[in-house]
C-alpha cells in the first residue's frame, strides 16, 4: 500500500496503543489456565494473532470482543504435533517452542517474512543433547518451517545473558509445568532484562511460584497449575516513543495510558530526550515532550533497541555528533533496521552511518530532502518515515504501509486524526 507523508506537525491527545509485549505475555498465561480469562484493553495486530492462533493450536479458545479478549484455557492436551502459525512473530515463536515439547512433545512452526533467518541455536543446542529431534526445512508454499519432536525434562537450565530474552521467557512459561523442580540462570551481562521482569510479573501473577536465587537465576518448583486473573493493558511505551519522538521535533501530542513505573524497558526514551534537552511535561492526561534546542547524545541501546530508529531521527535534528551503542540487535529484526534506520535519514538529507553496531549521527539543522524511501516492509521502518517526513523539505513515500498491522493497526489513523497528512 502506497502512503504519502506530507511535512508538518501531529497535535492533540492520543491514549498508547496496548502493549504488544504485556499482551503476549498474558495471553499465554491465561492460556496456560483452566479457566476463562478477560484481557482488557486489548489491541489486536499480526503478532498477537500469531499468539492467539498458536493458543488456539494448543487447544485454547480465543475470542476478542471490541478491546477485550476472552481466553478459555486448553481443556485437553493435543495428542498430535500441533501445526503452530507464527506469522512475523519472533516472540511468539521462541516462547512456543519449549511449550510444545512440555505439552505435546513437540509442533510444526511455521514462519513467514524474515522469521526463518532469526537465530534459533540457542534452543537447538539446548534441546538436542536432551534428545529432542530438531528438523529445519521448507514448506510448500516457500514458508519456513520448524519441527521439534520429544520433550523436555525438569533440572539445570544456563543461558547466556547476550541472546534474545525471548529465549529466556520461553523458558520460564514452561519450567514450571514440568514433573520435577529446575533452575533457570541467565549469565551476565544480561540483555532486555525489562523484558525478562516482565514475564517473571505475568507468571507469578497467574499464581505460579519461582524463587530468585540470584539476579536472573531462579529455582522453580514442578507440577505447578497457571490461575491467571483479569488483566487490563498498559500503554506501549515503544509506540507512544514514536509520538514523543514527534513532540521533541516540534509536534504537540499528550500521550496517555502510559505507566511510569512499568517494566517495560523503552520507557527509557523520557531519560534519553531530557538528556537531549527536552522538558517531559506530566500533564493531567498524560505525557508531553517539549523543546527549545536540541544537543546530540551518546547512550546504550542494549536493553531498548526497538527505540534506536525513532530515537535516531531526534539525534538527526540535534546539533553535534550522537552515537547510539550497541544496536546490533537491530540487525535481526523484520529487516535489518540498523542499516534501514541509516538508509531512510540519509535518504532524506541526514547524515548517519553504520559503525560496527553503533549508529552515528552527526545533526543537521533541516532535512533538505524527500521522495520515495525504502522501508522494507517492516512496521517501524514506516513509522520512522512518517516522522521523518515531519521535517523533511517535502512528500515522503513509502510503498508497503501495510506492514504496519504487525504492531499498530490504527497508527495512519491516529496519525491523520493528529494533524499528520497521509495520503
Amino acid at each position: 500500500m502506497n502512503i504519502t507523508f506530507m511535512p508538518g506537525s501531529l497535535k492533540g491527545y492520543m491514549d498508547a496503543p496496548a502493549s504488544k509485549s504485556e499482551a503476549h505475555r498474558r495471553m499465554i498465561c491465561s492460556g496456560l489456565t483452566k479457566g476463562n480469562t478477560e484481557i482488557r484493553r486489548f489491541m489486536a495486530s499480526e503478532d498477537t494473532e500469531a499468539t492467539a492462533k498458536c493458543l488456539k493450536a494448543l487447544g485454547a479458545t480465543v475470542k476478542l470482543e471490541g478491546t477485550t479478549m476472552s481466553i478459555q484455557g486448553a481443556a485437553v492436551k493435543p495428542d498430535f504435533l500441533p501445526i503452530f502459525d507464527c506469522g512475523e512473530s519472533g516472540s511468539t515463536l521462541r516462547f512456543f517452542v519449549p511449550l510444545a515439547l512440555t505439552l505435546c512433545h513437540g509442533g510444526i512452526f511455521r514462519m513467514h517474512g524474515r522469521l526463518g533467518q532469526r537465530p534459533m541455536e540457542v534452543y537447538r543446542d539446548l534441546f538436542v543433547p536432551r534428545g529432542v529431534v530438531w528438523r529445519m526445512a521448507e514448506g510448500a508454499d516457500g514458508a519456513a518451517e520448524l519441527m521439534v519432536s520429544g520433550s523436555i525434562s525438569n533440572g539445570e537450565y544456563v543461558l547466556p545473558g547476550n541472546v534474545s530474552s525471548q529465549f529466556v521467557s520461553g523458558l520460564l512459561f514452561a519450567l514450571p509445568l514440568l514433573e520435577g523442580d529446575s533452575t533457570l540462570t541467565v549469565l551476565p551481562p544480561v540483555e532486555s532484562a525489562g523484558y525478562i521482569r516482565m514475564t517473571v510479573q505475568a507468571i507469578r501473577e497467574s499464581g505460579v511460584t519461582m524463587e530468585e536465587i540470584d539476579p536472573y537465576s531462579w529455582r522453580i518448583p514442578g507440577r505447578q497449575t497457571y490461575h491467571a486473573e483479569h488483566a487490563e493493558m498498559q500503554g506501549d511505551w515503544s509506540q507512544a516513543a514514536v509520538l514523543l519522538c514527534a513532540d521533541a521535533l516540534g509536534s504537540q501530542v499528550e500521550v496517555g495510558g502510559l505507566h511510569t513505573d512499568t517494566l517495560q524497558g523503552d520507557s527509557a526514551i523520557l531519560e534519553s530526550l531530557e538528556r537531549m534537552g527536552c522538558s517531559i511535561i506530566h500533564g493531567e492526561q498524560g505525557i508531553l515532550v517539549q523543546t527549545d534546542a536540541l544537543h546530540a547524545i551518546d547512550t546504550d541501546m542494549t536493553d531498548y533497541p526497538d527505540i534506536a530508529p525513532m530515537l535516531a531521527m531526534v539525534c538527526q535534528m540535534a546539533e553535534g555528533t550522537s552515537r547510539l551503542k550497541n544496536c546490533g540487535r537491530l540487525r535481526l529484526k523484520e529487516c535489518d533496521r540498523l542499516a534501514g534506520t541509516v538508509s531512510i535519514l540519509n535518504s532524506l538529507g541526514g547524515n548517519a552511518q553504520e559503525d560496527g553496531e553503533d549508529i552515528v549521527i552527526r545533526g543537521v539543522k533541516k532535512l533538505n530532502g524527500s521522495g520515495k524511501v525504502d522501508t522494507f516492509h517492516d512496521h517501524r521502518m514506516v513509522m520512522l518515515a512518517s516522522v521523518a517526513a515531519l521535517c523533511a523539505a517535502g512528500p515522503v513515500e513509502v510503498s508497503d504501509a501495510e506492514a504496519l498491522d504487525k504492531s499498530w493497526p490504527g497508527y495512519l489513523a491516529t496519525y491523520r486524526a493528529l494533524g499528520g497528512t497521509a495520503k
